[in-house]
């Protein structure tokens, strides 16, 4: 067997084999020792050993890179109780496992903290005969999986303050549809505890009427995979139907895939009631304003009918005559009856409409106030316009208050204009214009219109074109402003065909 360098100066030094032999084995002995107290010493985490000595734990090896880290040497823990070296609560506590791996307890673990640096411990007893002899230890720093931990543990802490305190529901789905978990606040909003929605789904709970809104729209975050925002009632425990504004997202997975789905949902009952009111008293208030016009436009037929019945009483007598009068009795029922169903409260439902015969009303009802205040009032309707789906008499609401504010918006001193016109647009939505030559609206204006209680007018409050920008909204529509100050202002509402 080749000899290394070492021991061929031994053998030289001493001729008898066997003491060569004896130095030889001392010195890798020796060699070796100090390579494993290196390689101890290098490690990341830390190794100690400790022996029971007169009753007491007394440790007769420590180190490694994490003792350093926790301010320590080996000299601060070789020869040395815990009690010498670390808080005396922590001594204390740690003394309960040393016990417990004396006692012949194996692989015996415990955390602790020292110096802002959280370390993980294991101990295990070395038994010869039957008898602890010592406990050898082991030790790796765990401090970024508690920073980690308690990150986790403040943020989970947050968002359950915020779910169990919150007035809006908040539940979760799995991608079948059954409840894997429902806030606390559906007790306080729905009257049901959060133990009702589990593992099973809401669709009992949901008004029949708009249960396949409901349907396919988790079908449709389910394919597009994006989040949607649906109106629908639910049945409260003690309290008939409420109104809810919900907004579902989709949770994806690992793969892309959907697997939960979350919604939020906000009581509107009120909300809606009283934007029910308001919006009534928006009517009420432009049939008002209107109502001196439309007097004069009623006055003209009021007064051919008069003079005709004045000649039936002289006995004139012509065919032509009941005509007449017949045309322009048609004619003022016309009016008041546009002017009732202004004001009559309604829900909405959306029907196949005539874009030009809608139009033509508006041109009708707006044309006497138009003339008292010297604007000529004009239409451009595209004659292949299809049917619309909507909600006739709120369109009609939305386009009176477009052409009362166009009006108002006129200058005294020259000549107004007022251009309603209607076409289509790529064969997907129907564009609607309200121009006219008026004053304008700054730029800065622009960006707040539809704001409540924000308005160009002197006196007013900003509700009509909120209710406006609402009434699109439901149709799935768009409502935009475009304004030169004293040039004008066109106003473009699209819906879709």
């Amino acid at each position: 067997m080749k000899q290394d360098t070492f021991t061929e100066k031994v053998k030289h030094i001493h001729p008898s084999n066997a003491l060569n032999e004896c130095l030889c084995s001392e010195e890798l002995v020796r060699i070796d020792r100090k390579e494993l107290n290196e390689t101890i010493r290098l490690q990341q985490g830390m190794v100690f050993k400790f022996k029971s000595i007169n009753g007491q734990f007394i440790h007769n090896l420590c180190d490694g890179e994490l003792l350093y880290r926790l301010d320590l040497t080996p000299g601060h823990v070789v020869g040395k109780q815990l009690i010498d070296f670390l808080p005396e609560q922590n001594a204390k506590r740690k003394l309960l496992f040393y016990q417990r791996a004396w006692n012949g307890e194996d692989h015996v673990t415990y955390e602790d903290e020292l110096n802002g640096i959280h370390y993980f411990a294991a101990l295990r007893p070395i038994i010869q005969n039957g008898e602890t002899i010592e406990v050898i230890g082991s030790c790796m720093d765990i401090t970024d999986r508690k920073n980690a931990e308690k990150a986790l543990l403040e943020s989970e802490n947050k968002y359950r303050l915020i779910a169990e305190n919150m007035t809006d529901l908040i539940i979760l789905f799995d991608s079948h549809g059954n409840c894997i978990y429902a806030s606390p606040s559906h007790v306080s909003v729905l009257g049901y505890p959060p133990e009702y929605f589990l593992s099973q789904n809401t669709l009992h709970l949901i008004h029949p009427n708009d249960l396949s809104l409901v349907i396919n729209g988790f079908e449709e975050v389910n394919k597009t995979k994006s989040p949607i925002r649906v109106e629908f009632r639910l049945l409260h425990s003690e309290d008939g139907y409420k109104l809810f504004d919900c907004t579902a997202t989709p949770v994806l997975g690992d793969y892309g895939e959907v697997e939960h789905i979350m919604v939020v949902g906000k009581d509107i009952t009120e909300k809606r009631k009283a934007e029910e009111l308001l919006w009534k008293s928006e009517k009420l208030s432009l049939v008002g304003e209107l109502a001196a016009g439309v007097a004069h436009e009623i006055r003209n037929p009021l007064t051919s009918i008069k003079g005709f019945i004045q000649l039936f009483q002289q006995g004139a007598r012509n065919d032509e005559f009941f005509d007449v009068v017949l045309s322009e009795l048609n004619r003022v029922e016309e009016i008041i009856k546009e002017f009732l169903s202004l004001a009559k409260p309604q829900e909405a439902q959306l029907k196949p409409v005539s874009i030009s015969s809608l139009l033509n009303e508006i041109e009708a009802l707006m044309k006497s106030e138009a003339y008292l205040k010297n604007v000529e009032i004009t239409t451009e309707i595209d004659w292949d316009i299809p049917l619309v789906m909507c909600d006739a008499n709120q369109i009609k609401q939305v386009l009176l208050n477009l052409c009362k504010n166009s009006i108002e918006a006129t200058d005294a001193y020259k000549k107004g204009i007022l251009k309603i016109s209607a076409y289509t647009e790529d064969n997907r939505q129907l564009l609607i214009q309200v121009m006219d030559n008026g004053v304008g609206i700054s730029e800065e204006r622009i960006k707040r219109l539809g704001e409540p209680f924000y308005s160009n007018k002197e006196k007013g409050t900003g509700l009509g074109l909120m209710l406006c920008f609402r009434i699109i909204k439901e149709h799935k529509g768009t409502i935009t402003f475009e304004s030169i100050e004293n040039q004008g202002t066109t106003v473009k509402i699209r819906l879709p065909i």
